[in-house]
């Protein structure tokens, strides 16, 4: 089978293949996406789509007006719909504009699809992107669901996100580009080495693929059987669960015991993302499942996160929610951060880590498992930032820069992790750190009060 039929294929088995369905296609006017462009229209006018062009302009480089203005040409030639978005410079945060621009792009595709009815959005992610992805997961590490690649197709707002290139390789679509003489820009970021995923598309991959040039075909095989893999697991887990459950959720730990133990952690896992309606990672169950098959200990309690509690009692199991405090800062002491909740750490500063961005001028921040758990404090003589270089910046040379008066620099406060490294010199600068390290992004998030107890400005 071409890859040609495989476009086909795909786009088939999303049922896209007809002229009366409109689809969103992404398009940043590199090779990948304009190649995807011009694949989509040369189908059959009677499988056709109806197409509506996305593009967003990140302002990241000197030529993003030339690529806007030849896209809005090429769209009027080819009596194409086109849809601009520009995330203007003043909205770059100073970290992690990567995970930005990125949530920005798709904020935007979301939005076009709920005003056109449109039943999927295309992306161009090939070949090449499934490989350097699953590369850098497995450098990463975590549990084996974490190692699934590109999905071809997953939900997406009121639609489906569609990518109907994961058979071709980045070679064959610049073949298929040259033969049908498209027109495409470069993005000169993508030979920068430092970053992560063009470390492993100019070396990795390319080493690899020379070794066995069936490299990327494997990749492919591999994520097919991970997910049969994944989903014959899903399925037996949604068979045991019952068994173990008591009609209020509690686990009946009698019942789990009794389970092969190749299943035990699976089904605690899935136990525990039903009730909290949270992801569980399993490679750090192993404290808790000693702790629910402990026979010294029939009854307590354990702390499972930030979020939630276990309580053992009479042969069951019970998820409880930990009591949220209101927390107020002594000067010098640590305040734990409450993800997902405002909390005051000055007399004018009232900060917060969320999960979404609370407001428009919250900062991403990219962030790992190990960095929990974080906390408010003072800064001290020894702080250091790290900058974006590689080097180092101290707290208090940053204030000096910053003219902050020596009367108001001791109630500075900083952002640190579970190894006390800052993140933040809330209310003056972020830490740098690689977007690609991270398991999850953050968003930090400032306001301020006025004094003697007035009401936070809005």
């Amino acid at each position: 089978m071409t890859p040609i039929q495989r476009f086909k294929r795909q786009l088939a088995a999303q049922q896209l293949l007809d002229s009366e369905v409109t689809v969103i296609v992404a398009v940043s006017t590199g090779v990948d996406s304009m190649a995807l462009l011009t694949l989509l229209e040369q189908l059959p006018s009677q499988q056709r789509p109806q197409l509506i062009v996305a593009h967003v302009n990140h302002h990241l480089r000197v030529q993003s007006q030339t690529e806007a203005a030849y896209l809005t040409k090429y769209c009027q030639q080819h009596q194409l719909t086109l849809r601009l978005a520009d995330w203007p410079v003043s909205a770059h945060p100073q970290t992690g504009i990567e995970a930005a621009a990125r949530q920005f792009r798709y904020a935007f595709f979301g939005q076009l699809m709920l005003a056109t009815n449109a039943a999927a959005v295309l992306t161009a992610h090939h070949a090449n992107d499934q490989a350097e992805t699953y590369l850098m997961k497995l450098a990463r590490g975590g549990d084996l669901a974490q190692l699934v690649g590109i999905q071809a197709a997953r939900p997406f707002y009121t639609g489906r996100l569609v990518r109907p290139l994961l058979a071709w390789s980045k070679h064959q679509l610049r073949e298929y580009a040259q033969a049908q003489k498209v027109t495409w820009f470069e993005d000169a970021t993508n030979a920068d080495i430092e970053l992560t995923r063009n470390r492993l598309r100019h070396r990795v991959v390319p080493e690899l693929t020379q070794l066995n040039p069936a490299f990327l075909e494997h990749v492919a095989s591999y994520e097919r059987q991970l997910q049969q893999l994944l989903g014959a697991q899903a399925e037996m887990v949604a068979v045991l669960l019952p068994t173990v459950m008591a009609p209020e959720k509690q686990l009946k730990v009698a019942a789990w015991q009794q389970l092969p133990s190749s299943w035990q952690l699976p089904v605690l896992k899935a136990w525990l993302a039903q009730v909290t309606n949270r992801p569980v990672s399993q490679l750090k169950l192993g404290p808790v499942a000693h702790w629910v098959q402990s026979l010294q200990l029939p009854t307590g309690q354990l702390t499972l996160n930030r979020d939630w509690q276990l309580s053992k009692a009479a042969g069951l199991i019970a998820i409880q929610p930990l009591k949220k405090r209101v927390k107020k800062l002594r000067p010098v002491e640590k305040n734990m951060v409450d993800l997902n909740q405002w909390q005051k750490i000055t007399a004018t500063q009232v900060v917060g880590v969320f999960e979404r961005a609370p407001r428009a001028t919250s900062q991403p921040f990219p962030v790992t498992d190990e960095d929990w758990p974080l906390q408010w404090r003072p800064w001290q003589a020894n702080d250091l930032v790290q900058l974006k270089g590689g080097g180092h910046q101290k707290v208090r040379r940053i204030l000096i820069d910053q003219k902050v008066p020596v009367a108001q620099r001791a109630s500075v406060q900083v952002l640190v992790n579970a190894h006390d490294v800052v993140l933040w010199v809330v209310g003056h600068k972020f830490s740098y750190r690689q977007p690609t390290t991270a398991t999850r992004t953050v968003f930090l998030a400032l306001k301020h009060t006025e004094l003697k107890g007035a009401h936070l400005k809005r």
